[in-house]
């Protein structure tokens, strides 16, 4: 293999490995979960602190594992892993994310020493990741769902556990659980040139989308179902109905018509749209 240059200049590879555009969506799960779980305004800034930064140890970890995939090739260019291209060491990437791990587990141990037992689940599912244990499209798909429940766990366990958050912890876990596919979706040009295993190779574009449709018209429901148990105020409920509505429409136009550029599209929506959405209802509810 020939001399790589680096793409990045210091600074800005180790901002790439914050993983921003997923981390911060963690990061107010967890912070929403913990303030809808009464556990008070200074707490839930701490436990959003705590999942961001277990969320950006996982995440920076995921360059690390996968850099043999990401050296060359279409998956390179999508993916821009500053470990593959001299820009940071790989040794300095894992020093990165297990910092991070660290920081998370000291203030979720003073914070919340309950949000151990989800934080916990989710440094197993990290390392499992990492390691390459998940490879098949549904265990990828139900890992990375249950992620997204156990950090809405994870902020809930600061406070009072309730049925509603359990709900929302639910319905965190479908909309991740189908969005992988509407992920894969997007992917599936550069992924169709390497090894990794995805939902679309193994069950086609029209079949993910239809599964993806169902899980995100499973999550819908649980939102609504959350605001049935009497735990939110009526703020909650007209958020809520539009991100239900704003859904439905999303999921109609993947079932109907999926190609990765729409995928694209809507995963720009889902992943902070979508997500500030539902979190910001959580938070304004609990009011």
């Amino acid at each position: 293999m020939g001399e790589t240059k680096p793409r990045f200049s210091k600074p800005v590879a180790f901002f790439w490995l914050f993983r921003l555009n997923r981390t911060v969506m963690v990061a107010m799960i967890t912070g929403a979960a913990a303030f809808a779980a009464e556990a008070g305004l200074a707490r839930s800034l701490w436990m959003t602190l705590a999942g961001w930064c277990l969320a950006v140890g996982g995440f920076s970890l995921d360059f690390y594992a996968d850099r043999d995939l990401d050296i060359e090739g279409p998956r390179a260019e999508m993916r821009h892993n500053p470990l593959t291209d001299g820009s940071l060491s790989p040794r300095t990437g894992l020093v990165f994310s297990w910092t991070f791990v660290v920081a998370s587990l000291v203030i979720t141990a003073l914070v919340a020493p309950w949000a151990l037992l989800p934080w916990s689940g989710v440094l197993a599912v990290i390392v499992g990741l990492a390691l390459h244990v998940f490879e098949t499209p549904l265990t990828r798909a139900l890992t990375l769902g249950g992620l997204q429940a156990l950090y809405a766990l994870m902020g809930a366990a600061a406070g009072r556990l309730s049925l509603g958050l359990g709900l929302l912890a639910a319905m965190f876990f479908f909309a991740m659980f189908g969005g992988r596919g509407m992920i894969d979706i997007r992917d599936f040009p550069q992924d169709r040139v390497t090894r990794v295993q995805t939902m679309p190779k193994r069950y086609g574009v029209e079949r993910t989308a239809q599964f993806t449709s169902i899980c995100l018209l499973i999550a819908y429901a649980l939102s609504l179902a959350a605001y049935f148990t009497g735990e939110f105020s009526a703020l909650y409920l007209y958020l809520d109905l539009v991100f239900v509505a704003v859904g439905l429409v999303c999921a109609w136009l993947f079932a109907t018509r999926p190609s990765p550029k729409l995928a694209y599209t809507l995963t720009l929506v889902f992943m902070m749209g979508m997500g500030f959405l539902i979190t910001l209802a959580m938070v304004l509810g609990s009011i």
